[in-house]
């Protein structure tokens, strides 16, 4: 899964105490699921071996950022059996404490981390639910002083038997930066580093004089040779990049005047696409106005014979009424002739209608002969511009077919020029043919063989020498300066590194030997192989005495396994005051001892953990009294682990 860097979000946190108040795990290990709240000061998980107490403080590394884990190579074998993804949190109490919250860019009064990890080898981290990556979740608890890789500060199974083993060196740099002194250390690596480098460059700007004025006259003889060939060199090579950029200028407009033609005939092409799409649609307008005035035609003439037929029989009627008058008249029936006259006048009007009917019919195909010829010739005129329009397109689009076959034969040999443009570098305009500039090219070559044999680096050495042997001389004496205010810086810097560590230790000492008399030994915490002042090869040692003998050399090899951790646990207790991180864990704290030191250790655990965050792992049972400690009980059953707080 692919992080995004929350660069904007997350920044470095200040100095503000953090606690956390609660592990969560899933799938992880022996853990189904379980929540492990914590309290500030000690917090003590016990339970048998296996239960899985060892796995909750493995969790808290491997989210805080801890890569190699002494149970599994690889992280993917932490994930609980029969699962794809686990996944740790770690809850945080981020409530503000004098008007600021420990993790600034959080507004929440919780801050939840999480670290996930798949089976397929994926690993991320998310920060309040927001994906971020490892350098951020280091740089977020650096200013803690949480190292999950420093042993002082979180102590895994076996460790104490590691540091047994390790060099004083090491145990001096792991104190340094579980109390917060690395900066002491890395500002005296870095004014040794700076005179070193000014050591380095005294004895080269001595060399490089000597060498100066040695070689200087002879080069300067040959400088002048130099400047001529090279002034010949860059005109020829001028030259043969111009040769190169004649023949690709060459074809480039010769591209260009395809490119020209070309748009002026596809410009052609579609003037004339457009205009036989408008003439298509002229002719199909205009046999859709033919259609038309046939239908309409046949229409009007059907009507006006069914007009002319009604008027006939109109006028029939007119003539048998008017007939009926007559005789009714004659016969003195004028009550009957006077009803055929109402019918009559009806008739009359009728066959008057039909007549208007019929000259408003013969008015409208009269109208349609008349625009038949006009429609007839518009049809005929845009068929004709159609077949002239196609035999254009046809001829457009040989025209276009050739520009165009034209244009790739240009095109490929200007592909073939490319790599000479890539060696030809930035582009030369030029109006010249190319024979003319490839004669200037061999009198130019002829002026360069003349000159006979010239080293190559002679420009390089006549400036290098003509310049170093006068500003080396003034160089010297800064780089004198700076060695004499190099040593003073480091000297000083040395003082103060040995001196912050001389009172560490002092302060450790008083500590470290009340609390090995607790138990019945004594103890010494010593500075080691700083009279040389090389701060590389100083180291922490530790001496121990049980039973009354002499305090001797702390190592693997020494004291019982016993003594080792009892030793190893009043170091830690002595130094816990001057801890920068918050949070301190220690699995296994009571490893051989004996009852009576176990108890002695607790007990001093138990007031010297009051001010701070402590988790502590043991297998054995502990009495205890303090209601201050926040007891864990770890069980296991069926292969799945399982917690429970003890009030």
């Amino acid at each position: 899964m692919e992080t995004q860097p929350l660069t904007t979000t997350i920044k470095e946190p200040g100095t503000s105490s953090i606690w956390l108040k609660e592990i969560i795990l899933e799938n992880f290990m022996s853990y189904e699921y379980a929540r492990i709240p914590l309290k500030p000061g000690l917090n003590l998980i016990s339970g048998p071996n296996g239960a899985g107490k060892s796995s909750i403080l493995l969790a808290i590394s491997v989210a805080l950022g801890q890569i190699y884990t002494e149970r599994g190579k690889r992280l993917r074998d932490l994930i609980r059996r029969g699962n794809e993804i686990a996944r740790i949190t770690l809850v945080f109490d981020n409530a503000e404490k004098n008007g600021r919250r420990p993790i600034s860019f959080s507004d929440a009064d919780t801050f939840m981390l999480s670290r996930y990890l798949r089976n397929d080898g994926h690993y991320w981290w998310e920060a309040d639910y927001r994906q971020i990556n490892y350098e951020e979740v280091i740089r977020l608890f650096k200013g803690f002083g949480l190292d999950p890789d420093n042993m002082l500060i979180i102590m895994h199974q076996n460790t104490m038997e590691q540091f047994s083993l390790t060099s004083p060196q090491e145990k001096l740099k792991l104190l340094e930066a579980a109390v917060g002194f690395n900066a002491y250390r890395e500002k005296v690596i870095d004014a040794r580093t700076r005179l070193e480098s000014i050591i380095s460059e005294d004895e080269s700007v001595s060399e490089l004089l000597g060498r100066a004025e040695e070689s200087l006259g002879y080069w300067k003889e040959m400088h002048e040779k130099y400047l001529l060939r090279e002034e010949l060199a860059e005109r020829r090579s001028w030259l043969k990049r111009e040769a190169i950029w004649a023949r690709v200028i060459k074809q480039e407009r010769a591209l260009q005047s395809s490119e020209e033609q070309l748009n002026v005939k596809e410009h052609a092409l579609e003037s004339n696409l457009a205009e036989m799409e408008e003439t298509k649609g002229k002719i199909k307008s205009g046999r859709e106005k033919l259609d038309s005035w046939q239908i309409n035609s046949k229409e009007s003439f059907y009507e006006l014979l069914h007009i002319e037929k009604e008027r006939t029989k109109a006028e029939s009627l007119v003539e048998h009424l008017h007939e009926n008058e007559l005789i009714f008249s004659e016969r003195g029936e004028h009550e009957e002739a006077q009803k055929i006259r109402g019918r009559l006048k009806d008739a009359d009007k009728r066959r008057k209608e039909l007549n208007d009917e019929i000259s408003a019919v013969q008015s409208k195909l009269g109208a349609f002969e008349r625009s038949l010829e006009s429609t007839m010739d518009a049809y005929i005129t845009y068929r004709v511009k159609e077949e002239v329009l196609r035999f254009k397109r046809d001829l457009l689009e040989a025209d276009i077919k050739a520009i165009r076959a034209e244009m790739a034969h240009v095109n490929q040999k200007l592909a073939d020029l490319q790599s000479l443009k890539r060696k030809a570098g930035e582009r030369i305009e030029t109006e010249r043919k190319q024979s003319e500039i490839e004669n200037e090219i061999g009198f130019v070559g002829a002026k360069v063989e003349a000159l006979g044999e010239i080293p190559e680096e002679t420009e390089e050495i006549y400036s290098n020498y003509s310049k170093l042997f006068e500003e080396l001389k003034a160089k010297s004496k800064i780089v004198v300066a700076n060695k004499r205010e190099g040593l003073k810086e480091l000297d000083a810097r040395r003082k103060i590194w040995q001196k912050t560590i001389t009172d560490l230790l002092d302060s450790t000492n008083s500590s470290f030997q009340q609390i090995m008399s607790g138990i019945g030994a004594t103890g010494l915490a010593r500075l080691v192989n700083v009279g040389d002042g090389d701060i590389e090869n100083a180291g922490l040692e530790l001496h121990v005495g049980f039973r009354g003998s002499q305090p001797v050399l702390f190592d693997y090899y020494t004291q019982s396994g016993g003594e080792r951790t009892a030793s190893i646990m009043a170091f830690l207790l002595s130094i816990q005051q001057m801890l920068k991180s918050p949070f301190r864990a220690v699995d296994e704290f009571d490893l051989h001892m004996d009852p009576r030191n176990r108890e002695e250790i607790y007990k001093m655990m138990l007031s010297s953990m009051k001010g701070s965050e402590c988790l502590l792992i043991t297998p054995g049972q502990i009495t205890v009294t303090d209601p201050s400690v926040h007891i864990i009980v770890v069980q296991k059953a069926y292969g799945k682990s399982s917690v429970r707080g003890v009030e």
